[in-house]
C-alpha cells in the first residue's frame, strides 16, 4: 500500500486548493516525500541526481542570509502543487482506455483535406492543453495506441505512425505557453509582473506560434498522411457529437468552478478531471478498490515525471530566493542595449539549460524575478518576457528531461533522448532564427 501514498498526497492537495488550506498542502508535500523517499531507487538515473542536486541546493541555502522562515512553507506548498499537477491530469488516460469516442477523435483528426492535416492536430493539441496540460498529453497519446490497435498494421507502419501523431502533439503543446491565459508560463510572468497582462503579451504569442505551425506544416504532414494511408479506414468516426457535448460540459464545469471559487482554470482541471475519473470508475465498476488500485497503478507509472515537476518547483523557489536578483537588475538597467541582449540570453538560456537538465520552471522563476526587479526600476521588459516565452515553448519540445517528453517516451518505447532531439532537433534550428526576429521587432516596438 506504499504506492497508495501517491494519490493520498494528490487528494491532500487537491482539498488544500478547494479550502485554501495551505496546512493540508503542506500534510501533501510530507505525504510525497514519504512515498519518494521509500521508492528512491525505484526511480530513473535522472530524476535521482535531480532529486540529490535539489536537496543538496535547500541545505546549502539554510546558511544563506537571504533565506527566512517564510521560504520553507512556500517550497513545501509548490512541491505539492506541482506535483499533483501531473499526477492529477495524468488519469485522462484511465478514461482513454474505456470511452470508444475518445479512441475516435484521431480517427476524425485524421479525416478531411490533408491541407489542413497539420495545423488541425496542432491546434486540437494546443486546445485541449490549454485546460488540460500534460493530461492532454496522456489523453491524445493513450487514445492513439488504442486506436491503432484496431489496424492491422506492421511494427513499421504503427512506429511511424506514433512518431507522426506524438511529435505534432507535442508541437501543440508547445503553444500553450505562447497563447493560453491558463500556462504556467503566463502565470508566473503576470504573477512576478502585473503589467503584462496576457492580453498584452498574446498578439507577440500569436506570431510565434504561426512561425512553429508553419516551419512544422511541411515537414510532418507527409507523416501523418502515410499513416492514414495505411489504416486505410474511410469511415465516418463515430461519437464526434456525443464528445463535443461532453467536451463542452467539461469546460463548462471547470470555468463555473474557476468562477465561483476563484480558482485558475488549470487549478479547477486540477481538481475536476479526478473527480469526474474517479466517479466514471465507481460508476462503472461498481468497486472502491478496483478504482483506488487503478488510479494508484496510473499515478504510479507517472512518478518519474511528479518527481522531476516537484524537485523543478523546489529548486526554482530556493535559487529565486537566495539569488542577488535586485544588484543584477540594477546593473543590466544602466544600458538600454542589455533589454535585447537578455531577451536574446532568456531564449538561449532557457533551452540550453532545459537540454542539460534544468527543468524549464526554474529558469521561467529565476528570470522572471530578475524582469521583475527590472521593471520596477522602470526598465521596459515586454522584449525579455517575449525571449521568455518562446524559451520556455521550445525547451518543453527540447529537453530530454522534461515531463511531456518522459509521457511521450514511455508512449513510443523511445530513448528520451530521441524524442528530443531526433525528433524535434531540426525544428528547433529551424524555428530559432524567425523567432530572433521577433524578438528584434517586439525591441524595436518597446524601444
Amino acid at each position: 500500500m506504499k504506492a497508495a501514498l501517491l494519490p493520498l498526497g494528490v487528494g491532500l492537495e487537491l482539498l488544500a486548493l478547494l479550502s485554501a488550506f495551505k496546512p493540508l498542502s503542506w500534510l501533501a508535500a510530507l505525504v510525497f516525500l514519504a512515498y519518494f523517499a521509500l521508492h528512491f531507487n525505484r526511480l530513473n538515473p535522472y530524476p535521482r541526481w535531480l532529486g540529490i542536486v535539489t536537496l543538496a541546493i535547500v541545505i546549502a541555502s539554510l546558511f544563506s542570509h537571504r533565506t527566512d522562515a517564510a521560504l520553507w512553507p512556500r517550497l513545501a506548498s509548490s512541491a505539492a502543487y506541482y506535483t499533483s499537477f501531473l499526477g492529477a491530469l495524468g488519469l485522462m488516460q484511465l478514461l482513454a482506455k474505456r470511452l470508444p469516442q475518445l479512441r475516435e477523435m484521431h480517427k476524425a483528426l485524421l479525416s478531411g483535406s490533408k491541407v489542413v492535416l497539420y495545423p488541425r492536430y496542432v491546434l486540437a493539441a494546443g486546445s485541449i492543453g490549454s485546460i488540460l496540460n500534460f493530461g492532454m498529453m496522456n489523453l491524445l497519446c493513450g487514445t492513439l495506441t488504442e486506436h491503432l490497435k484496431r489496424y492491422p498494421l506492421t511494427d513499421d507502419q504503427r512506429r511511424a505512425g506514433l512518431r507522426s501523431v506524438m511529435v505534432t502533439t507535442l508541437r501543440g503543446f508547445a503553444l500553450v505557453p505562447l497563447l493560453a491565459p491558463t500556462s504556467v508560463t503566463i502565470a508566473i510572468i503576470s504573477r512576478e509582473m502585473p503589467e503584462l497582462s496576457w492580453a498584452s503579451m498574446v498578439p507577440y504569442g500569436v506570431v510565434a506560434a504561426v512561425m512553429m505551425i508553419l516551419v512544422g506544416w511541411r515537414r510532418e504532414t507527409g507523416g501523418l498522411l502515410a499513416l492514414r494511408d495505411s489504416i486505410g479506414d474511410s469511415s465516418k468516426a463515430e461519437g464526434m457529437i456525443s464528445l463535443l457535448i461532453g467536451s463542452l460540459l467539461g469546460l463548462g464545469a471547470i470555468g463555473l468552478l474557476a468562477w465561483v471559487s476563484g480558482l485558475s482554470a488549470s487549478q479547477s482541471a486540477m481538481v475536476l478531471v479526478p473527480f469526474g475519473v474517479v466517479s466514471f470508475l465507481l460508476w462503472r465498476d461498481r468497486s472502491p478498490r478496483a478504482a483506488l488500485s487503478e488510479v494508484t497503478e496510473n499515478m504510479s507509472s507517472m512518478h518519474n515525471e511528479m518527481f522531476i515537476f516537484g524537485c523543478a518547483a523546489v529548486l526554482g523557489a530556493v535559487l529565486g530566493a537566495v539569488a542577488p536578483l535586485e544588484e543584477i537588475a540594477t546593473w543590466l538597467a544602466q544600458e538600454p542595449k542589455y533589454n535585447l541582449l537578455l531577451a536574446i540570453a532568456s531564449l538561449f538560456s532557457t533551452i540550453t539549460l532545459a537540454v542539460i537538465g534544468v527543468a524549464p520552471i526554474v529558469s521561467l522563476s529565476l528570470i522572471a524575478g530578475l524582469l521583475a526587479q527590472l521593471g520596477y526600476l522602470g526598465v521596459p521588459i515586454m522584449t525579455p518576457a517575449v525571449g521568455l516565452m518562446c524559451g520556455f515553448s521550445l525547451a518543453m519540445i527540447f529537453s530530454p528531461f522534461g515531463p511531456s517528453t518522459l509521457i511521450l517516451a514511455r508512449y513510443s518505447g523511445e530513448k528520451p533522448w530521441r524524442v528530443a532531439f531526433g525528433w524535434n532537433g531540426r525544428f528547433v534550428v529551424s524555428v530559432m532564427p524567425l523567432l530572433l526576429l521577433l524578438l528584434f521587432a517586439t525591441y524595436w516596438l518597446h524601444s
